[in-house]
């Protein structure tokens, strides 16, 4: 059976497009991220084998309903016209698709510096958000246009090979041989091939060429909510939070009041706390890179969030727990680590957790989220009304007129609404906690324009900063005529920084955020704190500085009271986990991987640049350990239901007659 003459030469043709497609892409990715040109021709070699691998495997699983198709479908079938219209339908949908996706990964690769993963499956969840901010970030209907013309071309050009196909003839025992073949080939490519085939070297950008975006989507949706346990490193529970307890003590912490199997355990408040409102101000994309105290720019374009740093405390050695604002939420609300998979906040398990707003509401606070996008976009909505939020302000929630992008109305809309809400809940009497998320920062970068000397319709990333920073500015001023002003704390941060960038397993610059504590008259001014921040300590640190004694379960410390040498970062990039902290030889991170690998590396801070250290000390085996217990403790506890508010507040009223 000559394969041209065969049926089974639409599959063929199939699977060879998507190779020929997938190459193009690969060699397209190497030209517009040279940095991977520096390794050598040995690991690029390598990567464009191992990419091949993940290439044939992706499109043996593509084609496999063709080819059943194909199989199933009786010889008098075949050659009927609406068969061929079928085929020739099905072609060019397959074409265009291949050149749809392979761009889209182009795009995806520019702001990312990755293939398709965790992001584009959340992404792909909530479509109307990405659909509307594709359209207006791009040209995107020239686009299409010119899609569908190279497919049109393409169609035209594979022609005769279809219809050679169309008019072969296969027996039934020539199409079982086939498919009995196919199925063999596919077993053993799958066999043969996973997500750590594409790790080449110790290159992250080369690792993420060397892959196939298709495969990477593939296991990235594989992985949400996938269980820690069989996939990452971890220990006996006894071993686990024997560590966690000692990773978790902290100067308030009373280390008689741990639970086993828990991380609840008592912390120590102020023999005169202060009931002070307290304002969460999650900034998008606001990185520290775009910070002229923390990074000094030629230009500066952060001249509010400056100022105001000159009258708080800054931290400036900080990190995101993520690269998505969906971990910024997690970490600042319930002070988790960022488990791998899909983030606590779209889990169905997380209602009713140990959360600040939670705790605050238990203490008499009122609670309020304030969002300018949609709340059904990420589970936000649910997530916080399920863990402790009184009230949620969404996007419908505000004026027509109010200037919006797919992402939602802008910051000044966003500042303005807070204010309202946060007199309303000052005239009930009782203190208030407030949760604020802007979204101009984003992607198209459109704003309202004569707010700044840009031009909004010139869509720069260093605009939208300057914008965003100009609306906080605004609020504060705005604030400051508020009766509720004098007793509030401001906390002012990014959710994450702007973009993946950098060759690192782990690209820190894509992680440092700006976090400041604002209230004048309570807090000193000016301070500059170099402790090694994560947002996960947001919690525990707001908490200090009410002088709240509280019950707790958080992973996060209160940066204020550490001394500066015992910091530390969490962070997941992918599949990567990873725990940072300073030793006496510098900055050092664990990494913990899939198949249970896990890699030291020691840090620049000058560069954040990563080495890897082949054989790493007892320094370095503990550091391992130490990420083991974070994130493996982390997730049993979640899993087994004990990361919950009613517990705390049960010992909490078990132990009021004790001293706070």
């Amino acid at each position: 059976m000559r394969i041209t003459r065969s049926r089974y030469a639409i599959a063929l043709l199939a699977v060879a497009l998507f190779l020929v497609v997938a190459l193009a892409t690969r060699v397209s990715l190497l030209a517009i991220q040279p940095v991977v040109l520096h390794d050598g021709f040995l690991p690029l070699a390598r990567a464009l084998v191992a990419g091949f691998r993940q290439d044939i495997t992706a499109a043996l699983w593509l084609a496999l309903p063709l080819v059943l198709f194909l199989t199933v479908l009786p010889e008098r079938w075949w050659r009927t016209r609406a068969q061929q219209r079928i085929q020739a339908a099905g072609m060019a949908a397959w074409v265009f698709v291949l050149l749809f996706v392979a761009l889209a990964e182009l795009f995806f690769f520019e702001e990312f510096t990755g293939r398709f993963n965790f992001v584009a499956v959340d992404y792909l969840i909530y479509p109307t958000e990405i659909m509307v901010n594709i359209w207006e970030s791009f040209p995107t209907g020239w686009i299409l246009f010119g899609l569908a013309i190279v497919t049109v071309i393409g169609v035209r050009l594979l022609r005769p090979t279809v219809r050679q196909a169309l008019a072969g003839v296969s027996t039934v025992r020539q199409r079982l041989v086939t498919l009995a073949f196919y199925s063999a080939l596919l077993a053993t490519a799958t066999m043969t091939t996973s997500a750590r085939t594409a790790h080449v070297s110790q290159d992250r950008v080369l690792n993420e060429v060397a892959a196939n975006g298709w495969y990477s989507l593939w296991s990235a949706f594989l992985g949400q909510d996938a269980p820690y346990e069989g996939w990452y490193a971890t220990r006996a529970a006894p071993v686990l939070f024997q560590r966690l307890h000692h990773l978790l003590v902290e100067p308030a912490t009373d280390t008689s009041s741990f639970v086993a199997g828990s991380t609840l355990r008592l912390v120590r408040g102020d023999d005169a706390p202060r009931a002070l409102n307290v304002v969460v101000v999650l900034e998008e994309s606001f990185g520290s890179e775009f910070v002229d105290i923390l990074h000094h720019r030629d230009t500066v374009i952060t001249p509010n969030f400056d100022s105001l740093a000159s009258g708080g405390i800054l931290f400036t050695r900080a990190y995101s727990t993520g690269n998505r604002t969906i971990r910024a939420l997690e970490a600042t609300t319930a002070s988790l680590p960022p488990l791998p998979g899909v983030s606590i906040v779209r889990r169905e398990r997380s209602h009713d957790l140990f959360t600040l707003p939670a705790l605050l509401r238990s203490r008499g606070y009122a609670t309020e989220f304030v969002y300018g996008g949609r709340a059904l976009f990420d589970g936000m909505g649910s997530y916080m009304r399920a863990n402790g939020m009184e009230n949620v302000v969404e996007q419908k929630d505000f004026p027509d007129t109010a200037f919006a992008t797919a992402w939602g109305v802008s910051d000044e809309a966003i500042f303005d609404r807070a204010l309202v809400e946060m007199d309303s809940l000052h005239r009930t009497g009782k203190p208030f906690y407030t949760l604020v998320l802007t979204v101009s920062n984003h992607r198209p970068y459109l704003y309202p324009t004569g707010r700044i000397a840009g031009d909004p319709e010139a869509r720069r990333r260093e605009q939208a900063v300057e914008y965003a920073d100009y609306a906080l500015g605004r609020f504060i001023r705005q604030a400051r005529s508020h009766a509720f002003f004098d007793n509030t704390l401001f906390v002012l941060m990014g959710d994450h920084g702007a973009r993946v960038y950098g060759a690192a397993e782990i690209p820190l610059p894509s992680y440092q955020v700006p976090i400041l504590l604002y209230a004048p008259g309570v807090l000193p001014a000016g301070q500059r704190v170099n402790t090694l921040a994560s947002s996960m300590d947001v919690p525990a640190t707001i908490l200090g500085v009410l002088g709240m004694g509280y019950e707790s379960k958080m992973f996060g410390r209160d940066l204020l009271r550490l001394p500066s040498t015992d910091g530390r970062a969490l962070m997941t990039h992918n599949n990567s986990i990873a725990l940072m902290r300073d030793s006496r030889d510098g900055m050092l991170m664990a990494v913990l991987g899939l198949q249970q690998s896990a890699s030291v590396y020691r840090v620049d801070e000058a560069t954040n640049s990563l080495s890897r250290i082949a054989e790493p000390d007892s320094a370095g085996r503990a550091l391992i350990e130490d990420a083991i217990a974070y994130y493996a403790g982390a997730d049993w506890i979640y899993r087994n239901g004990e990361y919950d508010l009613a517990t705390a507040l049960h010992l909490a009223n078990g132990a009021a007659a004790q001293p706070h």
